[in-house]
């Protein structure tokens, strides 16, 4: 029996509406402009300035807190969540007594200083510049190959601190330039020691994680360079995970937007220009036993701004400072908001545990999938898509990487969000689940097709009793409750609120720097777990 023509027309309009959104991927090869580019980004500084700089005698101050316990560090890391790579401590090192005499260049007096930690296998410190002049400004350098960061100014203080680039090696050097006699008033707040970045898997690899490089088909090794290696922030330590750049929709605008998985930033008190981004972190090769690249010669990136997130679903969204091309070129991936079919063929590209982009193939298992955080089931991961990898592992450190549809058009369709342990040769139990990107579009619609709007995400907020509590469970629950309920309702309500999410960062930084604070505020932590929960 033929429809009739009227309800072919309202089949067809309806089905064109419900079309599934989508954007291609889009590839810069690397060019003379862009190697120029990247010169010019490792050395904000004349290379010989820098050089001259880093063969001045100057003052060290060393930790040793952690010296020797690499290894203990690294058990203790094992687990759920994140791959923590870097464990903290606060140092409230000022700039009087930890830079010496000043050497005169041009009109101006430039101060260093080394900062260490004994046995690292990075570094990376956070800083206070509140006090800086207008002409006042830091810079930070790779002791080896003299890789330059900066210049940090007054501009970029903030009542958190503010997160240096991560340098290889076990000691960093900070060079500060003003026109005055003295130091200007720099004071380094805390410094991660890495135990379980870059040199730990040197040489050996298994070919189980399957280098990125082996990778034939030129599609697939294009996207491959739209895979970005980042480091958070986790209290004053460091999480490693892998993200993806995004394409837009229609003409390419080679915006920096970059997804990756929201628990890499669970800490709750991560800010956009905390987040260092790594490219290029690759061998060349197919053989996994070549020398890992090193990271001073890596293109970089920071963030710039948070834009959506879902706890929910797992998802992070955010705008980096720049995505510079290399000497492998870069994508900015596309995407997909269809539903992967069951059985489809997909593909993977990350870091694991802090070692050189791999790549991983295998087949969807399930789409729509729950996935408990807890023994009973009280906080959970929803729409979850399922992977079983045939080819190829992924590790701690892969968390975030994208999901991509094996059919030439490689679109991104998930986030790495948990899994099971992988083991080389077993593949059968080899599972993956993925953030879904098409239950997470909505809320980034806006950044990535011009004319539509973005759904409500998920609030940032910097909550100090939440980070001490955790931010799912009956004590949490209790305290937004109260919040809600009691405090909101009232004027007087309303403003302690704003006033306690705006002093949540000093709290933090004073229980960080103090034992006697952080015992009274576990105190009054443990009171709110008393408050009578939601219902009673």
């Amino acid at each position: 029996m033929k429809r009739p023509l009227t309800v072919s027309v309202l089949l067809l309009v309806l089905g064109l509406g419900a079309a599934a959104e989508f954007a291609d991927y889009v590839y810069l090869p690397p060019s003379a402009k862009s190697s120029a580019d990247g010169m010019a980004e490792r050395y904000p500084l004349p290379r010989e300035m820098a050089l001259r700089l880093l063969g001045q005698e100057r003052p060290v101050r060393t930790l040793n807190t952690f010296a020797g316990k690499n290894a203990e560090l690294r058990a203790k890391s094992a687990g759920a969540g994140a791959f923590r790579v870097a464990e903290g401590e606060a140092v409230a090192w000022a700039a009087a007594a930890l830079f010496g005499p000043g050497r005169v260049e041009g009109n101006r007096n430039w101060f260093t200083a080394e900062a260490a930690s004994a046995g690292a296998l990075a570094l990376r410190l956070r800083v206070d510049v509140s006090g800086f002049g207008p002409d006042d400004a830091l810079y930070c350098m790779d002791l080896e190959a003299g890789r330059t960061h900066g210049p940090y100014t007054v501009r970029d203080a903030s009542e958190a601190g503010l997160w240096l680039p991560t340098v290889a090696g076990d000691r960093m050097v900070l060079a500060l330039s003003s026109p005055g006699a003295v130091p200007p008033p720099l004071h380094v707040e805390a410094l991660s020691h890495f135990f379980a970045f870059y040199a730990e898997k040197a040489g050996g690899e298994e070919f189980c994680p399957i280098p990125a490089d082996c990778e034939t088909d030129s599609a697939a090794f294009q996207v491959s360079t739209s895979a970005g290696l980042i480091i958070v922030p986790q209290g004053l330590g460091q999480v490693q995970c892998t993200g993806t750049l995004l394409n837009r929709a229609g003409a390419p605008t080679f915006e920096p937007l970059f997804i990756t998985a929201r628990h890499c930033f669970d800490s709750g008190s991560v800010r956009a220009r905390d987040v260092d981004v790594f490219w290029d972190y690759r061998t060349g090769g197919c053989d996994p036993a070549l020398p890992r690249p090193a990271l001073a010669d890596l293109p970089r990136s920071m963030g710039r701004e948070l834009l959506a997130h879902s706890s929910r679903l797992d998802g992070q969204f955010l705008r980096l400072d720049g995505a510079p091309v290399g000497a492998f070129g870069r994508a900015w991936a596309g995407w997909d908001t269809a539903e992967p079919g069951l059985g489809a063929a997909v593909q993977g590209f990350h870091c694991p545990a802090g070692t050189p982009l791999k790549t991983c193939r295998g087949v969807v298992l399930e789409v729509n999938r729950e996935e408990c955080l807890n023994v009973l089931c009280t906080t959970k991961y929803e729409r979850q898509t399922r992977v079983r990898w045939n080819e190829g592992i992924t590790e701690g450190g892969s968390s975030g990487s994208g999901l991509f549809m094996a059919d030439g058009a490689f679109r991104l369709v998930g986030m790495l969000s948990n899994g099971t342990v992988h083991t080389c040769g077993r593949p059968a139990f080899n599972l993956d689940n993925y953030a879904s990107f098409r239950d997470f579009f909505p809320v980034i619609a806006c950044h990535l097709v011009d004319g539509t709007s973005c759904a409500p995400g998920d609030k940032e907020s910097w909550c100090f009793l939440g980070k001490m509590l955790g931010s799912t469970g009956p004590a949490a629950e209790s305290l937004r409750y109260f919040r809600d309920t009691v405090l909101m309702p009232l004027p007087i309500g309303k403003k302690v609120v704003a006033a306690y999410y705006a002093a949540s960062p000093a709290f933090e930084r004073a229980a960080e720097a103090s034992p006697a604070f952080r015992a009274v505020s576990a105190v009054c932590a443990a009171g709110a777990a008393l408050l009578p929960p939601p219902g009673d």
